[in-house]
């Protein structure tokens, strides 16, 4: 299939086993595709995160320090307040409905696999 990995790091902050607070795991779960934007896009590091009042302003300036903007990842991770940092999230948070637990990310995830595994092997089987 090409893949030598995958990244799931939104995932696994919004899975129950995750020490993140329930505010950031229930924001990611109602967020929409559409519900992330692309910060930072002329310099470094670019990033992707749900959009919240702060990722809105920041979001026209096209470039700023982002550190400035992470020193609240604490407040955010642990504390819940969406406001207190950058949330970095993925485009997946369209894709995440439920907060599950680790184990049953895998899980499902591996059973995906695995059908895509079969799928292909049919096509190419004799």
């Amino acid at each position: 299939m090409g893949a030598e990995g995958v990244q799931m790091g939104t995932r696994m902050l919004s899975c129950s086993d995750s020490p993140v607070h329930n505010n950031w795991k229930q924001a990611v779960v109602a967020a929409k595709e559409t519900d992330t934007v692309f910060l930072n896009q002329q310099s470094r590091p670019a990033l992707r995160a749900l959009r919240t009042e702060r990722t809105e302003k920041l979001l026209p300036l096209g470039k700023f320090n982002a550190m400035e903007h992470l020193a609240g990842i604490p407040e955010l991770y642990f504390g819940g307040e969406m406001e207190a940092a950058i949330p970095l999230s993925g485009q997946v948070v369209g894709r995440i409905d439920a907060v599950k637990s680790a184990d049953e990310i895998l899980q499902d995830t591996m059973s995906g696999f695995y059908s895509a595994v079969a799928r292909l092997a049919s096509t190419y089987t004799a």
